[in-house]
């Protein structure tokens, strides 16, 4: 007689074993993992988006002061241009040995003349230079509150953007473009604007931020 075949079997129940429960616990790592590099790429990226609009800031301020610091009405006077280095109104003055004994006294009575002369004369107006523009720049409402967002501090001004130097990101460089003869192989030599760099003339600059990997982010090329 054959045995019955039950037409409704009962399902077998599937067991967890430990080498699921380590794989659903590297995928749920490897899941978070993903997901919490996504947000620190975000944030770093808005990060240098944000230096962008610092120097974008800046590339607009310094475009407009360039057009009126020339002018005599221009107030912010640590950026006024036209106004040059203080240069020596005497020649030197000759060595007593090149003097008679009677000549030299005519000389040491002229030294002392002029001496008091000068202490009367006003003080000759110094060469306005980039450090004295920039740290008037960040004095006023429109910078006083700027930061770098890598580092909450006041953006400071770098020569250059060095991939190789992680304390960069977020910094400005400023460079100054020189034109070249006609028939140059290039069209400009470039030089970084320093500190000490009289900003008396017409110059044309060209501002790039560092990125989170210091790399070069131009940003415009302009006249100041």
């Amino acid at each position: 007689m054959e045995a019955s075949i039950n037409p409704n079997p009962a399902p077998e129940k599937l067991k967890l074993v430990v080498a699921d429960y380590v794989f659903i616990g590297i995928m749920l790592t490897v899941l978070a993992s993903v997901i919490w590099i996504g947000i620190l790429s975000f944030e770093e990226a808005m990060k240098t988006e944000e230096s962008k609009r610092n120097g974008e800031e800046l590339v607009t301020w310094l475009t407009d002061i360039g057009t009126k610091r020339f002018t005599p009405e221009f107030d912010v006077a640590a950026c006024a241009g036209g106004i040059k280095p203080a240069a020596a109104d005497h020649a030197a003055a000759p060595t007593p040995e090149a003097l008679d004994e009677s000549a030299l006294g005519m000389a040491q009575e002229h030294s002392a003349k002029a001496g008091e002369a000068d202490k009367e004369k006003p003080a000759a107006p110094a060469g306005t230079t980039w450090g004295a523009c920039m740290e008037k720049m960040f004095t006023l409402p429109e910078f006083e509150k700027m930061r770098n967002p890598f580092t909450n501090e006041r953006p400071r001004f770098v020569p250059a953007c060095v991939p190789t130097d992680s304390e960069l990101p977020g910094a400005i460089a400023i460079e100054k473009l020189v034109a070249t003869p006609a028939g140059s192989s290039v069209p400009f030599v470039n030089s970084p604007l320093t500190e000490t760099d009289v900003i008396s003339e017409k110059m044309q600059l060209r501002l790039a931020i560092c990125d989170k990997g210091s790399y070069a982010v131009k940003i415009a090329e302009f006249d100041f």
